[in-house]
């Protein structure tokens, strides 16, 4: 059902210092940069066949005081997007309501909710083209 992790993403009071960090360390390159409707700095950014997702929110207090990196979520590669979405449905897995939307980098995702997931966001990403 699974191919992989598709990205981590990350939460971060400062997104130029992580999208620094990644670049220096793990010789990451941005593959898209913006904010999204909410107003959340975002950078996507990919280390050979793996991504992260840098979140910086508008709103700081979503962060806990917290600062540095905080994983956020978890994308998960499936080839078989809708197959997926129906063998979780069948073992009693909730998704988000709305239904899968497309992400910055044109990705298909839809969130689990986190009552199926003891309360860690996962999502489900058909990879762009």
């Amino acid at each position: 059902m699974f191919q992989g992790v598709h990205h981590i993403g990350y939460m971060t009071d400062d997104v130029a210092a992580a999208k620094k960090m990644f670049a220096e360390l793990f010789d990451g390159v941005v593959i898209g940069e913006g904010s999204n409707p909410e107003g959340n700095k975002m950078v996507f950014m990919r280390m050979g066949t793996f991504e992260v997702e840098l979140i910086e929110p508008a709103d700081k207090s979503r962060l806990g005081g917290k600062k540095g990196l905080i994983i956020d979520h978890v994308g998960l590669f499936v080839p078989d997007f809708d197959g997926a979405k129906a063998k979780l449905a069948q073992k009693g897995v909730k998704f988000a309501a709305g239904g899968p939307m497309v992400s910055a980098t044109k990705d298909t995702i839809h969130y689990m909710e986190t009552e199926s997931t003891l309360g860690t966001k996962i999502h489900l990403t058909k990879a762009r083209g």
